[in-house]
């Protein structure tokens, strides 16, 4: 499915943590010290034709700048028609934003009413951060179509006893669901569930078309009837989605717990609410970036539950590679789990702390072959020539994913769409 323009110009030019606190993860400098803080001020000039009582945001990386989540920290207008506003930030945190009506459709321009690239500095002191707004893109916000193909069954606010809170689980059902009652399916388990399947809950209105997909690849014979269930995110993102704390980001460590909250509560629900098929060998996890580590460390920590996964540009420098080392320590872990890896060539620009972003995937991929793991029979790895880190490019390579994961030849490398 196509992305209207737009979007697609709002995923290139948007940083690649995407969703909540994950930007403010990647913007922070690996080795700023944690307890030292810098006060940053902006100075905001603005157009003439902006609306007297508009309320102006700076919406960036940081969390304390909503990390890339609306609206974020709201600035106040001057008796000089400037706007301002102060944040504190850890020393070194490399910052990018833009500034907002409030809206991803009022986001600024150029005084052409082009597309700007994100604001970008380091902040290393306190520092007074002057700048001036081109332009508005349109007041109005863009309606953002749902798009659905099949059955999707919500269940909102799912509670979670290991994590303490709850969100919206999506489930997609294979299109023979309703009209072959005695079989069962296998089961994809995918975190960033609201960016799955329907643009209306996706971010910025950017989704994976994993129904649309799904659809396609199981009726032409390419993979078999399965479900995916889209397991939604929470403002805790960062924290459930990494096993570990990363001091330099003052973050993490919830990943265990959100293992058990998935293992112990959300699959059981699932396999006596559907018609599942509930052994590991039909049962798969799959994620992007601090969602691609997760599912990562799901295969290696549980490979009695998972026997497939889906490490999609996952974001592998948390804690500084602790992953890696883990994985390098002991390789034959993850021996009985199928795995995909992928990196776009074009992530490295989009998060600061990915000099080289396929590095990372490289070197993984170099310890699965050197721990007995065969490519293409135990573990595929992928990199995406002009890959980006946003919904997007994942979205553009998820037939690949599935195929892999899923295909009903045995000889599945060779039948992977190219």
């Amino acid at each position: 499915m196509k992305a209207p323009n737009w979007i697609c110009i709002a995923a290139a030019v948007l940083t690649a943590a995407y969703l909540l606190a994950e930007t403010a993860a990647f913007g922070q400098s690996r080795g700023s010290p944690a307890s030292d803080d810098v006060t940053i001020e902006w100075i905001v000039v603005v157009p003439n034709d902006t609306p007297k009582d508009a309320t102006l945001y700076i919406t960036g990386s940081p969390t304390a700048l909503g990390a890339w989540g609306l609206p974020g920290m709201a600035l106040s207008r001057r008796p000089d028609g400037r706007y301002a506003g102060k944040a504190t930030l850890p020393r070194g945190t490399v910052v990018e934003y833009k500034v907002t009506r409030g809206t991803w459709e009022t986001v600024e321009k150029s005084a052409k009413g082009e597309e700007i690239s994100n604001r970008s500095f380091k902040a290393e002191k306190d520092a007074v951060v002057e700048i001036e707004v081109g332009g508005w893109a349109a007041s109005q916000p863009r309606r953002v179509e749902s798009r659905r193909t099949g059955t999707i069954r919500t269940h909102e606010n799912f509670k979670s006893k290991a994590l303490a809170n709850e969100r919206t689980i999506r489930v997609w059902l294979p299109p023979e669901y309703e009209s072959k009652k005695s079989e069962r399916y296998p089961v994809l388990y995918m975190h960033d569930g609201q960016n799955l399947f329907d643009a209306s809950t996706a971010f910025i209105g950017i989704e994976w078309g994993a129904d649309e997909t799904a659809d396609r690849l199981i009726r032409a014979g390419k993979i078999p009837p399965l479900m995916i269930v889209g397991i939604a995110n929470t403002p805790d993102r960062m924290s459930e989605y990494t096993p570990w704390v990363d001091k330099s980001r003052r973050s993490g460590g919830k990943g265990d717990a959100y293992a058990r909250f998935l293992i112990e509560e959300v699959k059981p629900f699932i396999d006596k609410t559907y018609r599942t098929k509930p052994d590991r060998e039909n049962t798969a996890v799959a994620g992007s970036s601090l969602g691609g580590l997760i599912s990562l460390h799901l295969a290696m920590k549980h490979p009695q539950t998972f026997s497939k996964c889906a490490a999609i540009s996952p974001a592998l420098m948390w804690a500084d590679g602790r992953i890696l080392r883990e994985i390098e320590a002991s390789p034959e872990r993850l021996k009985s789990v199928r795995l995909w890896i992928d990196m776009g060539t074009r992530e490295g620009r989009q998060i600061e702390t990915f000099s080289s972003a396929a590095t990372w995937t490289q070197r993984l991929a170099k310890t699965l072959e050197q721990g007995g793991l065969t490519p293409g029979a135990d573990f595929r790895y992928l990199e995406v020539e002009g890959g980006e880190h946003n919904e997007a490019a994942w979205a553009a390579r998820l037939d690949q994913v599935l195929q892999y994961l899923f295909a009903v030849d045995p000889d599945r490398e060779s039948k992977v769409d190219k």
